[in-house]
């Protein structure tokens, strides 16, 4: 088949998935009234404002960080109370190092390694947040370019394991690669470096060289099974939806081409997972995991159980259509669509 016959075929598919998935959106979406209103108390409790103040992460899940994020990744960041944003603000400035320290001797006295390091992952969820909020993020913490020139490794992304940083060949993680180069992008076209612009360049194609989800140096193998399988809220974890909306997202802010070859293998297996219109969660990461956390003695300590809270279990119930995969889904094929319309994906 001619360039031109897979072009005009792959509009006519995204045209057609397009439709499928508005067709959903347009349905009455989801109640979730209750659990947002009782997220939106607990972050304006004096509950809310002593565990920030005591850690601004920990423990996981039912402190303000997961319930912001959560409210972020629903599109309803304007829910969260200015009061807990301002404190947020506050203690992200001041608890945390400027730095990712490499080696023991950058570590300063008295730094908890665990609590007062930021791993780009949670950097980059944080930033997200104030980004999305309105703030700008190298407002609140003006050393964050240099992190994102500093901590970018040759092959184009990030990696939450410093010792990664010290081996002969250094290899980046999808996982702490994707918040790190989402919220770069959200700064937008206007606020981009041509530093920036480079970073962000650099690991798009770490990503596409992967498919999104491939190894390159075990012959294509899966990275990780789970990330094919859809997740939501994702916090800090990927699967091959966020991975193609950052890819997408970039190509069309940026005015950048892409390789149809490079997505085509998600693209349909998400295809394949729009059953009645609408994907469904297939997985809680959130779920039996453990948590650092104060303990009565005033002590951090690890193997803590987390808990969760109403408004998580009811929009990660794994099994049950997500409005909000549908959406995030539905603004990819309309990126992939306008990069078709203006001859900015490759078909070779």
């Amino acid at each position: 088949m001619s360039h031109k016959a897979l072009r005009q075929s792959s509009r006519i598919e995204l045209k057609q998935t397009l439709t499928h998935l508005r067709s959903q959106l347009r349905e009455d979406a989801p109640n979730f009234k209750a659990p947002i209103q009782s997220s939106i108390e607990y972050l304006n409790s004096q509950e809310a404002v002593q565990s920030l103040e005591a850690d601004p992460y920990w423990p996981k899940w039912n402190s303000p960080w997961w319930h912001m994020t959560l409210l972020f990744e629903m599109g309803q960041t304007d829910l969260i109370p200015d009061q807990i944003l301002t404190i947020f603000k506050s203690v992200s400035a001041s608890h945390y190092l400027d730095v990712f320290p490499l080696r023991e001797e950058e570590i300063p006295p008295g730094c908890d390694t665990t609590r007062n390091i930021f791993c780009h992952c949670a950097l980059g969820t944080a930033l997200q947040i104030f980004e999305s909020a309105g703030y700008k993020a190298d407002d609140i913490v003006p050393w964050v370019r240099q992190w994102f020139a500093r901590y970018q490794l040759d092959d184009g992304g990030y990696n939450c394991d410093e010792a990664v940083y010290l081996k002969d060949t250094p290899r980046s993680s999808i996982v702490s690669t994707l918040p790190m180069l989402e919220t770069l992008l959200s700064f937008g076209k206007e606020r981009l470096t041509a530093a920036d612009l480079s970073i962000l360049d650099k690991g798009a194609k770490y990503l596409l060289a992967r498919r999104l989800f491939k190894s390159l140096s075990k012959q294509d193998a899966v990275i990780d099974e789970q990330f094919l399988q859809l997740t939501f809220p994702r916090f800090y974890d990927y699967d091959i939806l966020r991975g193609l909306s950052f890819v997408s997202s970039h190509a069309r802010l940026l005015e950048t081409s892409i390789n149809w070859r490079d997505i085509v293998e998600v693209f349909r297996l998400l295809e394949s997972k729009v059953i009645n219109d609408t994907l469904t969660v297939e997985r809680a990461f959130f779920a039996d995991k453990t948590t650092l956390a104060k303990e009565p003695d005033g002590e951090w300590r690890r193997g803590n159980q987390a808990s969760v809270f109403p408004l998580l279990l009811e929009v990660g119930k794994v099994g049950f259509p997500s409005i909000f995969l549908t959406r995030k889904f539905a603004t990819v094929v309309e990126n992939l669509i306008g990069l078709n319309e203006r001859d900015l994906i490759r078909f070779e």
